[in-house]
């Protein structure tokens, strides 16, 4: 695998569980990820995997109370160093509520899913282009291919090779 240093990865809370919980993809994130030096997620991908990592602890018993507080303890390290640098748009802002909403509606996705790629299009990595042009990286074949329709990059790790 090359790595792009100028391109960012996207990490969608689906690959942020993954690569921080042993789970079938985990693997195949990793290794990718060991030469992608630039990665990020939004504020929403990052509570949504906190609240999926405390799902598989506390309700469906798929991981200790142990591997849970360690996973969520490196993913907001991680989390707390990456987002320091990046501004990312302002979900709480009428204009770009109004525009998630949209996307929202037009694929049927969740709010989170509709932030990541508004961030993605409008935010702070969206002015890189050709192959430094940022990656949605995710084990959501639906919001790859929403990704896509919306003309950005993605990588659905599950069953594509890595880009």
């Amino acid at each position: 695998m090359n790595s792009t240093s100028g391109r960012a990865n996207c990490l969608d809370a689906s690959a942020l569980v993954k690569l921080y919980i042993e789970e079938t993809g985990s693997d195949i994130l990793r290794q990718y990820l060991q030469s992608e030096p630039t990665r990020y997620t939004t504020p929403f991908c990052y509570f949504e995997a906190l609240n999926v990592m405390k799902v598989k602890w506390m309700y469906r018993k798929e991981i200790t109370q142990e591997e849970y507080r360690e996973a969520s303890f490196s993913l907001t390290v991680w989390f707390s160093q990456v987002s320091s640098h990046i501004k990312d748009l302002d979900f709480t802002s009428p204009s770009v509520f109004t525009e998630v909403q949209t996307i929202a509606d037009n694929y049927s996705l969740d709010l989170s899913d509709a932030f990541q790629i508004l961030s993605m299009k409008e935010g702070f990595f969206s002015r890189l282009s050709g192959e430094s042009k940022t990656i949605l990286v995710t084990a959501d074949e639906t919001l790859a291919n929403v990704a896509r329709q919306e003309g950005l990059r993605a990588w659905y790790f599950l069953q594509e090779s890595a880009p």
